[in-house]
């Protein structure tokens, strides 16, 4: 049986709404206990918030970002784990 609570890999879901003012929620799979990080870059690449930092249980989560102190333009989510997953996505904050 398959466990609907438990993703079978690590997934960084699509943000919604993407476009998004001021807040979007990024939502991700954790398939095995680790550290994991959600961080929101600029487009330069230079990383403005950290959403999680730390370790996590198997399971399916969500994180809101609360854009509203940034400005307009393009921003990139990371999701890092300590097993090796990485995964970025594009969303826009438009004012």
């Amino acid at each position: 049986d398959v466990n609907p609570t438990i993703p079978e890999e690590f997934v960084l879901e699509s943000a919604y709404p993407n476009p998004f003012n001021p807040s979007t929620t990024i939502n991700f799979g954790v398939s095995e206990s680790s550290d994991v990080n959600i961080s929101i870059y600029n487009i330069q690449g230079q990383s403005v918030e950290t959403l999680h930092s730390g370790f996590m249980d198997a399971g399916y989560y969500s994180e809101i970002w609360n854009a509203s102190n940034y400005p307009s333009g393009i921003y990139v989510v990371r999701m890092s784990t300590s097993t090796g997953f990485n995964s970025t996505q594009k969303i826009v904050l438009i004012k």
